[in-house]
């Protein structure tokens, strides 16, 4: 549409630039309109039909594509006149010319804009009434006055001649109403076209009535391109209306950017027509200049005074936000440290109790996860609603970030002291939260709590104290609460310093060393495998067990980096034991954090080519219970694993609560049963009784059976009894090294070998 509308003004352009005389200047001229007033009519009803799911949208584009047919109407009236000799004077092109602008403001109108407050009301009327006002004064200094002055005696002509400068008003009116409302998103451009398109109207009849109060004007003159222009543009704007989504012909479409600067425009429009106006003004002598000076005047500094009013409530609402949550409401970090700060200062001028309850959802990150954001969104709100419940009006609950809330209480009396607190927010929060989005499920959420009572230095001291209190809470076995102890600071420090230590070994690549339990076949009680196991040889407290500082490292996240690590050494030792011919599995075991990691696939596969380990003699440890937490995930990834050729082994089974039919469809070769189940095998008959059902499972399965943690001949023989295919522990011996295990393959490998191996050559670890 714009193409065929630049095309055909361009040629309309250079007909005039031409000055050609040839055929009868007028009908060539009124040919040119045609074409842009179909298309302007035709784009409308097509606008009309794109809204037709907008019903108020949809009532807009017909009423413009009306007008646009009464104006084209006009064009054709006006041509035929002009064919029969005639001039009539006010005639029915003149009607159908004045109906254009009723139509095209009560169009404009229609347009559906967003919700308004009363202040957004008074400040559109006040600019609106700006733009009348000074549109006004141009009209009628220019047009609308002269041609009352030089009316004609005859009524009915007076009447038309003072409706077309009327007209120009009203256009005005509907420019400023599309500029100056907000729009649906879908309706931007095209009605920012809209504007231009009767900007152009609005000059060229002023132009045509300047022209005819002072000389002659015929069809065909240069002031015709102005309403070229306009049409022209009227229809590229009906074409630029998009579609509207769902929701834009309510009241809540999305705002866009208003012009506000079109009152301005009016007034400095007003302000030179104003001043270069020397001839005086005989349709209003003498006040005329004066009056509307002091109605502009008098709209502008009310309109001032709305806008300092928006800018002191502005500013309000950036300090608010600035100190608050935006989704609960609550206070925020910078807030709640203030407020803590004063209430330090109160309890050191006047000394009075004063705690902080650092308070944690558990478990929230699967909320988001398995519910969505949205979801997790509602529980804080809840939570939050909660909190602010249960304490007192001169206390303080914020939000920190995330799920965690802080509650700060100062003054508090014996009976009514921070734990008593922590145990009502505790029950308080525990309470189901009946969800908006899962159809009307409930959920329940607990939390941890950490106090910190007393003085401190400041604000940050006792919100740390707290948190170091949340951390025991959680680790306690969470839905509790702790209290601040000074031994929490030692813990902390001892942490810190054990996480540099391990980064350092980590980075030293000395310090990390693998032990290794041999596996038997409980068949032929020979050795067919080893299982890696992680030891840390730190420089000052010696050699140290997973126990020591797995937990901290799967905290941190240095588990990823030294699982790999592990897999890397692991699989260099299977491919030396496979090129001397003693073949051996190596199981490696894998954190919850690995598995989740999008590297594990990468890591295993860079492991397996870089030290040309056979894929087959890696097993991959996952324990149960980290299998289970996303059950999913976890399946694609092993399925991933599996991928490559390396068996995938389930340890410490029976402990997770597994869901049957779901490990039916994983790729699982091994499974570990877990020892607490064989330590009670030669006293409990239920045990025993398990320990067949989980051999058994398996063996149905088609996986094999492994029995962890045998240290006594009973145990032994009842696995055997039970056709267990193979097992591990003390009895056979405890984690070796290498080179233990290569005494043990030369020396044939027997449980009794294994012994001697191991009296001889096992270190004290």
């Amino acid at each position: 549409m714009a193409g065929a509308m630049l095309a055909l003004l361009v040629v309309y352009g250079a007909w005039q630039l031409s000055g050609v005389r040839v055929g009868p200047r007028p009908l060539i001229g009124d040919a040119f309109f045609y074409p842009v007033g179909i298309a302007a009519a035709g784009a409308s009803a097509a606008a009309a039909w794109r809204c037709r799911k907008a019903p108020r949208l949809r009532a807009a584009w017909l009423l413009l594509a009306l007008a646009s047919v009464t104006y084209l109407g006009g064009d054709v009236a006006q041509t035929l006149y002009e064919l029969a000799g005639r001039r009539p004077y006010p005639s029915i092109a003149d009607g159908l010319y004045l109906s254009f602008y009723p139509l095209v403001l009560w169009g404009l109108l229609l347009f559906p804009t967003g919700r308004r407050t009363r202040r957004d009301r008074v400040r559109l009327g006040l600019d609106m009434a700006v733009v009348a006002v000074g549109g006004f004064m141009v009209v009628v200094y220019l047009v609308l006055g002269p041609t009352i002055v030089q009316a004609s005696p005859d009524p009915l002509q007076t009447a038309f001649s003072v409706a077309y400068p009327v007209g120009d008003m009203v256009l005005l009116v509907g420019v400023a109403s599309v500029l100056l409302r907000r729009a649906a998103p879908s309706s931007v451009l095209a009605l920012q076209l809209m504007a231009s398109s009767l900007m152009f109207f609005v000059a060229a009849d002023l132009v045509y009535g300047y022209i005819t109060l002072h000389s002659s004007y015929q069809g065909g003159d240069p002031v015709d391109s102005l309403w070229m222009i306009a049409i022209a543009v009227f229809a590229i704007a009906a074409s630029a209306q998009r579609p509207p989504g769902a929701g834009e012909d309510g009241l809540a479409p999305q705002p866009a950017r208003s012009a506000s600067w079109v009152p301005y425009v009016a007034i400095v429009a007003a302000s030179v027509v104003l001043l270069v106006d020397e001839r005086g003004d005989p349709f209003f002598p003498n006040l005329s200049l004066a009056f509307a000076v002091v109605v502009l005047a008098m709209l502008v500094s009310a309109r001032q005074l709305v806008a300092q009013r928006d800018l002191v409530h502005a500013q309000g609402q950036l300090a608010y936000q600035a100190l608050h949550d935006a989704l609960t409401g609550l206070p925020n970090r910078a807030l709640v440290l203030d407020r803590a700060e004063q209430m330090l200062s109160r309890a050191r001028r006047d000394p009075t109790a004063v705690a902080a309850l650092y308070i944690d959802i558990d478990g929230f990150k699967q909320i988001n996860d398995t519910l969505g954001h949205a979801t997790g969104d509602q529980v804080l709100r809840v939570v939050a609603g909660r909190l602010s419940e249960v304490i007192r009006g001169s206390d303080t609950v914020g939000r920190l970030g995330g799920d965690e809330f802080i509650v700060l209480v100062d003054g508090y009396a014996l009976d009514a002291g921070p734990e008593m607190i922590a145990e009502r927010i505790c029950e308080v929060i525990a309470q189901p939260i009946e969800l908006e989005r899962a159809e009307r499920r409930s959920l329940s959420v607990t939390v941890s709590i950490g106090i910190a009572a007393g003085l401190r230095p400041g604000a940050d001291d006792l919100l740390r104290d707290a948190d170091l209190a949340l951390y025991e809470a959680k680790a306690a076995g969470k839905n509790r609460w702790r209290a601040f102890e000074s031994r929490m600071h030692s813990a902390l420090q001892d942490r810190i310093a054990l996480e540099l230590d391990l980064r350092e070994a980590l980075d030293a690549g000395d310090q990390l060393f693998l032990l290794y339990q041999p596996i038997v076949d409980l068949r032929t009680e020979t050795i067919t495998g080893v299982e890696a196991l992680l030891r840390w040889r730190h420089p000052e407290r010696g050699v140290l067990g997973p126990d020591a500082f797995i937990t901290l490292a799967e905290e941190t996240g240095l588990i990823v980096p030294i699982g790999r690590w592990v897999l890397n050494a692991a699989c260099r030792q299977a491919a030396a034991w496979r090129a001397a011919r003693r073949p051996l599995d190596v199981a490696v075991n894998l954190s919850a954090r690995q598995l989740d990691s999008e590297r594990l696939i990468d890591d295993v596969t860079a492991a397996l080519e870089r030290t040309g380990c056979d894929p087959g003699a890696l097993v991959l440890e996952i324990t149960e219970t980290t299998l289970m937490s996303d059950c999913g995930a976890a399946a694609e990834r092993l399925r991933q694993l599996k991928h490559l050729g390396v068996h995938i082994a389930i340890d410490d089974f029976g402990t997770g609560y597994s869901s049957l039919a779901y490990l039916r469809q994983l790729p699982v070769d091994v499974l570990k049963i877990d020892r607490a189940f064989i330590a009670g095998l030669a006293q409990s008959r239920a045990s025993r009784t398990l320990v067949q059902t989980l051999v058994q499972l398996g063996r149905a399965l088609g996986m094999q059976t492994v029995g962890e943690g045998i240290e006594d001949e009973a145990q032994l023989r009842e696995l055997q009894h039970q056709a267990c295919d193979r097992g591990q522990g003390f009895l056979f011996a405890r984690p070796l090294t290498a080179e233990a295990i290569d005494d043990l393959l030369g020396l044939g490998a027997t449980r009794g070998d294994i012994g001697d191996a191991r009296a001889a050559r096992t270190p004290a670890f």
